[in-house]
């Protein structure tokens, strides 16, 4: 097994404030990468990692078992940065009112089998590239479109916000978790490398940053369809080496227009 890992955040190196959280724990056979949501409530960055670090043991099976687990962890986030906010009365007031929100994304490996599961818009991928599949959590780029489901610790879980699932594991498959924008920009050359254009044509329609990206990736890839792994992940995992080599990628993904502005977190593990 050969596991890379970096996060850097949207203005890195410039600013080091980064909303993403992950976790790899190779002894525990388990990886997690959470999306704190900045423009909800306060702490957002600071809930992502509260959410990573407190995963169980044992995989997700139904959203019930999500929200129980919020039950019983989320009262000490809360009384920590409930004082924190208490500091002032507006600060407070935002928290007490809109909480914190973040996605998750989660892996466990049990033998031969690899569970996955997602709460929002984060993404675990399955890439093979002895056939050149990918699998996704939620391989639908419409799920971009709209505000992501979030996990707050003031606020129910909704069903419609989690997802789940179990691979087999295969010699040289590759899992990847990522936050949404890193996420975005796989699906998209994926379904633009194989063929796939339906769906970027779509939303390509739409007057947002994603429909521009989803222009770009038609006309970015056409020269040379066909060959995600070279083009595309191969990159990806040679740039995993490094924070630095990470960020030149992302800083040239986003220069081509492939890639939306955000904080970027990826885990790669080549089993």
């Amino acid at each position: 097994m050969a596991i890379r890992h970096v996060s850097i955040g949207k203005e890195f190196p410039l600013y080091v404030d980064n909303e993403d959280a992950w976790r790899v724990d190779t002894a525990a056979q388990l990886w997690a990468v959470a999306d704190g949501a900045g423009g909800t409530g306060l702490y957002a960055g600071e809930w992502a990692q509260f959410l990573v670090e407190q995963v169980p043991a044992q995989p997700f099976r139904e959203v019930a078992e999500v929200a129980q687990w919020l039950t019983d962890q989320w009262g000490r986030f809360f009384d920590e940065f409930q004082a924190q906010a208490g500091a002032n009365y507006l600060t407070e007031l935002k928290f007490l009112n809109e909480g914190s929100g973040a996605t998750l994304a989660t892996l466990h490996q049990q033998g031969s089998l690899l569970h996955w599961s997602v709460y929002g818009d984060a993404l675990v991928l399955s890439f093979n590239p002895a056939t050149g599949q990918l699998l996704a959590s939620n391989p639908a780029l419409s799920q971009f479109t709209e505000a992501p489901y979030l996990l707050n610790w003031l606020l129910p879980c909704s069903a419609e916000g989690f997802r789940r699932g179990t691979w087999i594991k295969e010699p040289g498959q590759q899992i990847v978790l990522c936050s949404d924008t890193l996420g975005q920009y796989l699906l998209m050359g994926y379904k633009a490398l194989q063929g796939d254009q339906d769906e970027l044509a779509i939303v390509s329609q739409l007057p947002t940053g994603l429909g521009t990206r989803a222009v770009t990736h038609q006309a970015f890839w056409q020269a040379e369809a066909g060959n995600f792994n070279e083009q595309v992940w191969q990159p990806l995992w040679q740039a995993l080496a490094s924070t630095d080599t990470f960020l030149q990628h992302t800083q040239y993904l986003r220069s081509a227009q492939l890639l939306g502005g955000d904080d970027y977190t990826c885990i790669l593990i080549e089993f």
